[in-house]
């Protein structure tokens, strides 16, 4: 009797057994990281072949784990709270060797994307989107670290999306923009510690209110940062943009890629294009051909109700304490659709030695009710330097190597949970070089 009671336990204490080992494996999973109980790393190619099987495979929380090597693949990306991350930025790239769409592309909420690079992809690099017909706008993410380089659209994309930040990434070779925020209301969106260089725009967000761009260099782009209107998306206008402590330098670029959409930015640091309530201040903007920054309400896109070209007027932006140097003009204001007027826009004291029209920050000094006529504008047009020639954005020169995210081996996933989308920009100060 006690032999046979005694079996029935050990079976049970194998059985129990057998249950915690499963419940273990399927908490931890294979390549279990340290760091943190509640997530799991998940390797690849050690546990996982492809980056889209280990996406596949994980649950929110969970950091995807990426070793040196080409990946060509296109990853989808649905689990929430997830961490993707490259051991190495210079040696993990996604490639999608001109055939792919997206090298990443995240429908859910909090993901992060961290210490790789993206390149080659017939449309963008990194991509965030909700889905504005179905009501669901994407909240929370974030792009560390990461590089983006000759593909057909954007190198960083957010859309419908809200509570991002981008950091310390670069892009370029992009007949779009380098990063780009749009479609989005109360975006909370923190661009900080980028590099844009050799696209057609350093930075582009189209209908995106509440984008804050801070602490970024954009040079060598056809046009460097440019908020704009437009009617091909919905939102619209572009609201509340504030851009600080840039350095904005040499927007035009022969080598870079052109786009027939935004061709008449060519030669521009900074162009605010039909937005209101946007705020530029201690930047510091050089070198480019034809402006360093102009207000104005182009470009034109087609109103779906009237089935016209129109464009949006530019209002209640806000240009002071910036330094120029070495542009065409300095500060220009030109509105093509609307009547020679402030419309609440206005420039103070800013470094500069030349503007149009002439005497501008007089003109249209930060005074509450000012209405000045300031005449025919159009003039100003056939003065100014065309593009050049379309360049082949696939054939644009891969970058240098860019710095990596430290402790990129042993950090834990912290996915998008914490990102704020905010900072206190009254600690920034102008760049000096």
């Amino acid at each position: 009797m006690m032999q046979r009671i005694g079996a029935v336990l050990l079976a049970v204490v194998l059985a129990v057994g057998a249950v915690a080992c499963g419940d273990d494996e399927t908490t931890s999973g294979k390549g279990d990281d340290p760091t943190t109980s509640a997530s799991r790393t998940l390797r690849v190619p050690e546990d996982h072949a492809t980056i889209q099987a280990a996406v596949d495979a994980s649950r929110p929380g969970d950091l995807v784990l990426i070793s040196a090597g080409v990946y060509n693949e296109s990853v989808t990306v649905e689990t929430e709270d997830l961490t993707i991350r490259g051991l190495d930025r210079n040696k993990v790239i996604i490639d999608g060797e001109f055939n792919n769409e997206n090298g990443i592309k995240v429908f859910s909420n909090n993901v992060a994307v961290e210490n790789l690079t993206v390149r080659n992809n017939t449309g963008n690099g990194v991509f965030f989107t909700g889905d504005y017909g179905k009501g669901f706008i994407l909240e929370g993410y974030r792009v560390s670290y990461v590089t983006a380089y000759n593909n057909g659209s954007y190198g960083t994309y957010a859309f419908n999306a809200r509570r991002g930040q981008f950091d310390h990434s670069y892009g370029s070779g992009h007949p779009d923009s380098a990063f780009y925020v749009g479609q989005c209301q109360d975006c909370d969106a923190l661009l900080v510690d980028l590099v844009g260089e050799t696209n057609m725009l350093g930075y582009s967000g189209t209908n995106s209110t509440g984008v804050t761009i801070v602490n970024s260099l954009f040079q060598k782009n056809r046009a460097g940062i440019v908020p704009n209107s437009s009617w091909g998306e919905k939102l619209a206008p572009n609201s509340g943009t504030v851009v600080v402590g840039n350095r904005v330098f040499d927007n035009n670029n022969p080598l870079a890629p052109d786009n027939k959409a935004f061709s008449i930015a060519w030669g521009n640091g900074i162009v605010l294009g039909g937005v209101s309530n946007n705020v530029v201040e201690r930047n510091l903007v050089r070198g480019n051909i034809n402006a360093g920054l102009v207000i104005t309400d182009y470009p034109p896109s087609t109103n779906p109700e009237t089935k016209k070209e129109e464009t949006f007027k530019p209002e209640g932006n806000q240009v002071r304490d910036n330094v120029f140097a070495d542009n065409g003009f300095d500060l220009a204001y030109l509105t093509i659709n609307y009547a020679s007027r402030p419309f609440g826009n206005c420039f103070e004291n800013n470094d500069v030695s030349s503007s149009f029209p002439e005497d501008l920050e007089t003109k249209m000094a930060c005074t509450p009710g000012l209405d000045t006529d300031l005449g025919d504008l159009s003039g100003v047009l056939a003065r100014l330097n065309q593009p050049p020639p379309d360049v082949d954005w696939k054939k644009v020169a891969a970058p240098p190597d860019q710095p990596q995210m430290p402790d990129a081996a042993t950090a834990p996933a912290k996915g998008a949970k914490d990102v704020t989308g905010t900072i206190d920009t009254s600690t920034i100060t102008t760049p000096t070089a």
